[in-house]
């Protein structure tokens, strides 16, 4: 059961790493929860696979939780422009010290 909640949350941070870790910490409850519901529903079936999706769940959370207090990452910022009538979408870098509220 440990070990299966284990392989779960490995291959699943390894698809967050390939989507690039430093965009996916910043929006780190819902992938979290995108996780969980993934490993569930693949784990679905008997009591054990089930512990095994929790497991991996809470493996993931802590993880992302301790990359977004350590890491520099980067968050996606809407910016309007009065020379344009578009709207551009801008990825900004974020230290881990400085929280925008």
């Amino acid at each position: 059961m440990m070990l299966a909640g284990l392989i779960g949350a490995a291959g699943m941070l390894l698809l967050c790493f390939k989507f690039g870790i430093r965009r996916v910490i910043s929006y780190d409850i819902f992938f979290d929860v995108a996780i969980t519901a993934v490993l569930m529903y693949s784990l679905a079936g008997t009591y054990s696979g089930m512990m095994a999706a929790l497991v991996g769940g809470l493996i993931v959370s802590i993880i992302l939780f301790g990359m977004k207090k350590f890491m520099r990452r980067e968050e996606l910022l809407i910016e309007l422009s009065r020379k344009s009538p578009f709207i551009h979408f801008v990825w900004v870098r974020i230290d881990p010290d400085i929280e925008i509220k």
